[in-house]
């Protein structure tokens, strides 16, 4: 058993201006109006105004590694698409898992104990006991570490973000949305300047 850290990566390569070139194109025909200025400044009045379907005309893919129940929770946002990692296909040799920090911390030893004890009846079953990996998963538990790819345009990414960034959030699922924010603070900064971390 190993136990991992959860992480984000874009995917995608992005040109900032590229992208505020073409939401301004897409955005200019609603008023048919001609390109003035920079363009960050009519996707941000397109913002302010509440006008962001304009935004749903770019869409960016994350790669994100979490554990089972946080994967539960990003797969409810219906308007993204995803790519799973399946525990009904894949056999575990040495199951990885994400500790919750404050779980860890007050009761490691029995923590760790338990995940060595699903580990190990798991690696029966699929190794001894002729369980096909499909039936066996269902000792996995919900720490185990999934791998997926999210792909959401950008409307879709300010309502995960505003979302998941809450204090109300699961301190995972905050640590996974406050990295997938940095980065676009860092590539599309335009798009998330009134989303703060924990807001």
């Amino acid at each position: 058993m190993k136990i991992i850290k959860p992480s984000v990566e874009l995917i995608d390569e992005v040109n900032a201006n590229d992208v505020y070139k073409k939401i301004e194109r897409c955005g200019r025909v609603c008023y048919q109006s001609e390109p003035k200025g920079n363009p960050e400044d009519f996707v941000r009045m397109l913002i302010k105004r509440g006008h962001e379907s304009v935004l749903e005309h770019v869409s960016l893919t994350f790669h994100i590694i979490c554990d089972r129940a946080i994967q539960n929770e990003l797969v409810r946002h219906r308007l993204a698409s995803f790519s799973v990692e399946s525990t009904r296909y894949v056999k575990y040799d040495e199951l990885k898992v994400i500790s919750d920090a404050e779980v860890a911390l007050q009761h490691v030893t029995d923590f760790k104990n338990a995940l060595k004890r699903l580990e190990k009846l798991y690696k029966y079953a699929v190794n001894s006991g002729g369980v096909p990996p499909e039936h066996a998963r269902d000792i996995l538990p919900l720490c185990l570490k999934s791998e997926l790819y999210m792909t959401a345009n950008l409307r879709e990414w300010r309502h995960i973000l505003k979302l998941r960034t809450s204090k109300h959030a699961h301190p995972q699922m905050r640590t996974i949305a406050n990295s997938i924010l940095a980065v676009f603070k860092d590539k599309l900064p335009v798009i998330v300047e009134d989303i703060k971390n924990g807001c």
